[in-house]
This record gives C-alpha cells, sequence and structure tokens, in this order.
C-alpha cells in the first residue's frame, strides 16, 4: 500500500490557477488517478485535449454514458476524424466529474489538423500501481518532454495555452487541464509566456454521435471492455452486490419436453448474465485505489477472464482446466505481454493464451467475458456504426478515418476464433423445433468415420507389432533390416532381420468409450442410429442429454460417454432394449457386446481408460471374435475432443443452417 500521492508532482502549478496532468489516453488505470486529483483539487473548471470544434457533440456523447458513443466528423478531401467515448477514458472522466459537480469544461485543443503522429514509449500505465502514482505520472511527463516535436505540435500547444487561459480567466477558482503526457512539459512553457487565438478550424459542418455497435468496441478500446464495466461500477467508490461465479459463468439452453419452452437456468438469466459478470469482475478484480477507493486492477481482471472462461467451458463443453492449463495460461499470456511492450496482458493475450492452452471453445469463453460490457446495446437512440480496421461502417457507406490520438498499441482485436451465435431471447429458437424426425450433422458423421477408420488400423498394426520376431541373418532377408535389433547388438558384428507379424483377420466394430458412467447418471440419453448411405456406418452411444444445451434452432448439442460402430449398415437393432446383452454390468459393456455380436470381422477395436474385462474377453473368444485394447490415453486429447460432440438436428432442413450455429 503506497502513501496518498502528492498533488503537487501529479498536477503541478504551470501558471497560478492552472495545473496541468499528464494522462495517457483511453487508459483504465489513469482515470483512477484523474478522479481522485479532481476529488482533492476541487478546480473550478476542467480543460480536456479534445478539438474545440468538437466540444458541443463530445459532451452530448459523456453524458449518454454508461453507453460508449462515437463522435464523427467528416469534411471534404479529408479522413474522417473518430473518437470514441469510454467511461475508462481519463478525459472522459474529467469530462463526467466537472458535470456531475457542476463545474466548467471544456475541449481546448485547436482543430488545426493532424498530418503525423508519433511512437509514444510509455510504460504501461499498471506500473503506477508498483512504483506509486505520482513517481509514475512524473515519470511520463519527463518521458513526454523528452519526444521530438514538430511545427503542429507546437502550433496546438500554444493553441492549448491560449484556450486554457482564457477558461482561467471566465472561472473563479483553479482550473485542471488534462493533456497528452507528450505535450505536458511544453505546454507548461507555452503558458508561462504571452499566448494569442490559434490560427485553426473554428466550426465543422458535419459532426455526429453514433452509438457504437457491441460487436466494435474491441477494436477501438485499448483496454478491454471490462475493464472500463469494472470502472464503470467502481468510479462512485462503492461495492456492487456480491455475485456467485455461477451467475457470471455462461448457462446452457435447455428444452424442457414437458412444457415446450427453452429455459436458460432461469427466467431471465441470459438477459443478466452481463451485469452479473461485470459485478463479479468489480469484486474480484478490484484494488485500493491512490486515494483510497476500489479501482480496477487489469492483473486481477486475468484471474477473472480465467476463471468465469473456465466455468463457462466446463458448462457448455463437459470439459475441466486443469491445473497445468492455468499455469501455462497466464505464463503465456505474460510473455505475449511483454513482446507487445506491456507489463500486463489485455484482451488479445488473453484469448490467445486461451486458444494455446485448450481449444476455440475455451478461447471464445475468454473473448466473451474479456468483452463484456453490460449497457451497449445493438440498437439504441442514435445510429450505429461498426469499425473493421481502420473502415468505418456508417450504415449506407464506409470511410476510413485517422484517430486523433494515437497510441503505441493501436491494433484493431478481431475474434481470433468462430463467433458463436446467440440470440437475443432464448425463445426464439424454440419454433425450429418442430421437425419430423431427428438427425445428425454430416461434417460431424465424416469425422467419426474416419476416426473410426484410423482405430482400425491402428488396432491391426498393435497386433502385427506384437507377433513380429527378429533374428540374426543367416539365409534370407525376411521382411528386411531390423535397424533396431542391428543397431543394439552392433558390437555383436551381426545383421539381425525381422518378420512382420500376420493378423489373423481384419478389424471390424469399433468401441470407444470416455467414460464408463459407474453410477448410471452422466450419460442418460440412449440412442442407435443407422447408417443413412452404404459409406456410413451403424452407430450405437450414450450421451448427455442434449435438450439441455441448445445451441441454435432446432440444434442441439450433447456430449459422447461413449459410442460404438459397425460396418455394414442397416442391421443394427436397438441395443439398450436387446435382452441378449442384460448381463452387461454398465453401458460400455453393452456396447462392447453388440460390438462383438455384430462384427463381421474377427478383431473387435476396443478404445477406453481400462481394458476389457476377463468376463467379456472369454464371452468374445468362444464366439471366436479377439478384443484389442487401445488405451484412451495413447490418443491425440485435441481428435478425442473433437469426436466426443455430437449435434443432433431436428429435422433433415435444419443441415443447411448448423453450420453457423455449430462451434
Amino acid at each position: 500500500m503506497h502513501p496518498e500521492p502528492n498533488l503537487d508532482i501529479i498536477a503541478p502549478e504551470a501558471i497560478p490557477g492552472v495545473r496541468i496532468v499528464p494522462i495517457l489516453h483511453a487508459r483504465v488505470d489513469l482515470a483512477a488517478v484523474v478522479r481522485g486529483a479532481l476529488e482533492r483539487i476541487q478546480p473550478a473548471a476542467v480543460a480536456v485535449e479534445l478539438p474545440t470544434t468538437l466540444d458541443e457533440a463530445v459532451h452530448r456523447a459523456v453524458d449518454r454514458l454508461p453507453e460508449i458513443s462515437v463522435v464523427i466528423t467528416e469534411e471534404d478531401n479529408d479522413d474522417a476524424l473518430v473518437w470514441v467515448a469510454a467511461p475508462g477514458d481519463p478525459l472522459v472522466e474529467a469530462l463526467r466529474w466537472a458535470e456531475e459537480n457542476h463545474r466548467l469544461s471544456r475541449c481546448v485543443d485547436p482543430d488545426t489538423g493532424y498530418s503525423s503522429h508519433h511512437r509514444e514509449p510509455f510504460p504501461d500505465p499498471w506500473t503506477l500501481w508498483t512504483i506509486g502514482t505520482a513517481d509514475y505520472v512524473e515519470m511520463i511527463r519527463n518521458l513526454g518532454g523528452r519526444l521530438p516535436a514538430d511545427e503542429s505540435d507546437h502550433l496546438r500547444e500554444r493553441g492549448m495555452a491560449h484556450h486554457i487561459q482564457e477558461l482561467a480567466n471566465q472561472s473563479h477558482g483553479p482550473v485542471v487541464a488534462l493533456v497528452g503526457a507528450a505535450h505536458a512539459h511544453r505546454l507548461a512553457a507555452h503558458l508561462r509566456g504571452p499566448t494569442a487565438p490559434p490560427f485553426a478550424r473554428q466550426h465543422r459542418t458535419r459532426v455526429a454521435v453514433r452509438n457504437l455497435h457491441p460487436d466494435s468496441m474491441t477494436a477501438v478500446l485499448s483496454d478491454a471492455p471490462l475493464a472500463h464495466a469494472v470502472w464503470e461500477l467502481l468510479r462512485d467508490g462503492q461495492l456492487p452486490d456480491a455475485v456467485d461465479l455461477e451467475q457470471a459463468a455462461s448457462q446452457r439452453i435447455e428444452l424442457e419436453y414437458g412444457g415446450l419452452r427453452i429455459i436458460t437456468g432461469g427466467s431471465d438469466s441470459h438477459r443478466d448474465r452481463p451485469l452479473h459478470l461485470a459485478r463479479f469482475a468489480a469484486r474480484e478484480a478490484r484494488r485500493q485505489g491512490p486515494w483510497g477507493a476500489p479501482v480496477p486492477d487489469r492483473r486481477r481482471l486475468g484471474e477473472v477472464v480465467f476463471r468465469v472462461a473456465a466455468r463457462s467451458w466446463r458448462e457448455q463443453t463437459r470439459e475441466q482446466a486443469a491445473g497445468w492449463q492455468r499455469r501455462l495460461f497466464f505464463d503465456f499470456a505474460r510473455r505475449h505481454a511483454r513482446v507487445q511492450g506491456a507489463l500486463v496482458p489485455g484482451l488479445y493475450e488473453w484469448v490467445t493464451a486461451a486458444r494455446g492452452v485448450a481449444d476455440d471453445n475455451f478461447a471464445w469463453e475468454a473473448f466473451e467475458c474479456a468483452a463484456c460490457y453490460p449497457w451497449q446495446r445493438p440498437s439504441s437512440d442514435l445510429q450505429n456504426v461498426r469499425v473493421d480496421g481502420e473502415m468505418l461502417d456508417l450504415g449506407t457507406r464506409k470511410v476510413r478515418f485517422r484517430r486523433r490520438f494515437f497510441r503505441t498499441k493501436r491494433r484493431p482485436v478481431a475474434v481470433p476464433v468462430k463467433r458463436r451465435p446467440t440470440p437475443e431471447d432464448p425463445l426464439d429458437w424454440l419454433q425450429a423445433f418442430d421437425g419430423e424426425g431427428i438427425c445428425s450433422y454430416p461434417p460431424e458423421d465424416i469425422v467419426v468415420e474416419d476416426f473410426g477408420r484410423f482405430l482400425q488400423q491402428k488396432a491391426v498394426s498393435i497386433l502385427a507389432a506384437e507377433s513380429a520376431r527378429s533374428e540374426p541373418f543367416a539365409t534370407s532377408m525376411l521382411d528386411g533390416v531390423d535397424l533396431r535389433e542391428t543397431l543394439s547388438r552392433w558390437h555383436e558384428g551381426r545383421i539381425w532381420v525381422q518378420e512382420k507379424g500376420r493378423v489373423p483377420g481384419a478389424a471390424g466394430s469399433v468401441v470407444v468409450i470416455f467414460d464408463d458412467d459407474p453410477d448410471n447418471t452422466k450419460y442418460p440419453y440412449l440412442m442407435t442410429w443407422l447408417g443413412e448411405h452404404d459409406q456410413e456406418s451403424d452407430m450405437a452411444l450414450y450421451a448427455t442429454d442434449p435438450a439441455r444445451q441448445i445451441v441454435g434452432p432446432g440444434i442441439m448439442r450433447a456430449t459422447h460417454g461413449g459410442f460404438m460402430l459397425t460396418y455394414p449398415p442397416g442391421r443394427l437393432f436397438d441395443v439398450w432394449h436387446d435382452p441378449d446383452y442384460r448381463t452387461a454390468r454398465c453401458k460400455a459393456e453393452v456396447l462392447l457386446m453388440a460390438a462383438v455380436d455384430y462384427s463381421t470381422e474377427k478383431i473387435i477395436v476396443h478404445v477406453a481408460p481400462h481394458a476389457p474385462s476377463a468376463r467379456i474377453r472369454d464371452w468374445a473368444a468362444r464366439q471366436g471374435k479377439h478384443i484389442t485394447h487401445i488405451p484412451l490415453g495413447s490418443l491425440s486429447p485435441v481428435t478425442l475432443r473433437r469426436v466426443r460432440v455430437l449435434h443432433i438436428l431436428s429435422g433433415h432442413d435444419k443441415r443447411e443452417v448448423a453450420k453457423d450455429y455449430i462451434w
């Protein structure tokens, strides 16, 4: 815990009655510093480094908060000028404070055009929590004073000095000016000298305030939208109500057959989840600020993102994040941030790390958590705008724009994973459950069939390797030189040759068991599928209840506990009610007994965490079949994760739209 910051360092007087606070644009950490400084200085007026021609539009955008707005201005033969009013921007916080406390506020940056920019090598704002607020502000002020400046910079700074002096003359008390750290030193020098009205544009003909579409927030905000949401909840110094992790995580959409309605764990849980998530993050990712008030901590925010993403991932996919995944997530994100010149990871690093330690589904959950901002809506009282790279979509046309303030890290963050569709109202998906039957999703069928053929080949190769033999070369080369044996016995001075094993028969049915489910509670859904054509196997399976996870209109998602494949198709009866398998002790044994019964080949492939019992092996041997066991852990976890997912469609017509909803 650091002592109370020295205001004379954070906001030194440039001239009597005028203090200058250097800031970094759009960084949440400094919004708390600005608010704390203003609370203690209690200025009569606030000046911010924003174009004077946008003053009215800027104040209108700030008044709309917590809804984030975009101020756009276009002039002929010039790129569009864009400014985003987000709650975590220090300039926005200064304007809000002035409005709430009935103080004067002005935009004082002369509109002189902006044809160049400099990279600003300022340290990550999170540094202020380690070295102290005053030391950090003094450091960025000194670094900014050493940056090169061209004539356009001096012109703007002289103009700002003039407008600040005018504001000071109108005010009956101190004035606080908030400007970029690159301008603070030179602006103070200009204030101490004579000033004159700047030669700059006095009016813009086309200035508009637009609502920023929620999908574009990650493209224009330097910090994650969730960080801005946390600041919005904490800025008044009060903690929000406590929220459980369960409420913050995403919930499955479920179909209740009895009442024919879709539920999401509660009547309003789907709509309230963003606010629950923001409140959870506000309580878990806060720290004591420079003047004792709670403020966001971006490092702890990464911990919240992982916890919520892991819980949501388990809810949606039945996968459990392991300890090694957590350690690797934070280590990778931290190293990636260092490469980007930052101390603390942000949205891009979190999403990349999540995909690296797990899969695209985990990355999506991390992205959805970090991009959460509960108050932003795709429709509002203003027209929407979208941002795609450097193009601004105004609905009727697209324009190329430049931002007024450039930052070191200016990279629009696109989602590195496929977006997951979410209904505005879960009831919208109910009307699609009116098909006359159910069917599978063909791309998943292909994956499962290919996996089955791979297992058949692997089982044959295992049996061949078990019966192979090597001997010293005498009169025959047999099936070739055994290099491994020859090298290991090189001291004997002999060449060893090998005879490959002969497998008595081919592989037939395939059984894959992910979970034995000994308590018979996890996987209640029992199904027997018949192949739709001669390239598809018959299939029997047990899985989670697909009605408990709706992912699209007429599209249900389930997780395999185990399945069996047998070829040729069209022969499989309902194995779950076949009296021949009544001696089976669990669902896994039912599948294995059916595989033995229906296989047209002598070899049965069995993939499971444990080998089949001796009782089942003996039963198969009496029918002239051999069970070849392959440990589940010896196979690729990525492949197993893909194969384990099952989607069931309510009617063949859903196959045309399923690709847009299946993840």
